[in-house]
Parts: structure tokens; C-alpha cells; sequence
């Protein structure tokens, strides 16, 4: 039983996009029942991964502000 929750917890940790080392890491402290070090690194991992998310997400809104006064552009020399 033990086993399946370590193969849980690694491949949750693959799909969230966490490395080798911090898997590692987590994984020790897990073992060890470090419960609030896993948690707070957990925690950080996230943070840094929503800043990520906002960073593109604000790549995306300049794009759309772009197309969007590209096409009044051309709606009004279309106009013409």
C-alpha cells in the first residue's frame, strides 16, 4: 500500500511539472512525515508556477490588445 501511495504522489509530482531533485526532496520529507516542510515547499512550487501562468497570460492580453487595434486599423482604411 505504501508503494502505490510513493507511485501517487511521484507521478503527481511528474504531472505538475516538478524536477528530479525537488521530487526527491519531497518524497524524503513525505517518508520521513515531514508533513509541513513537504507542504510549504508544495506551497512554493505553486507560487512560482502561477507567476509563471500570469507572466504568459500577460503575453497573451498584449497579443489581443495588438490584433485588436489591428483590425480597427483596417476597418476604418477599409472604410475609405
Amino acid at each position: 500500500m505504501e508503494r502505490e501511495k510513493n507511485f501517487s504522489l511521484i507521478r503527481n509530482l511528474k504531472d505538475a511539472g516538478c524536477g528530479a531533485s525537488l521530487r526527491a526532496e519531497i518524497i524524503a520529507l513525505h517518508e520521513s512525515g515531514n508533513i509541513r516542510e513537504e507542504l510549504r515547499l508544495l506551497a512554493h512550487l505553486r507560487s512560482a508556477l502561477l507567476e509563471k501562468l500570469h507572466a504568459e497570460q500577460k503575453k497573451i492580453d498584449c497579443l489581443d490588445y495588438l490584433i485588436f487595434h489591428m483590425k480597427q486599423e483596417n476597418t476604418f482604411t477599409a472604410g475609405r
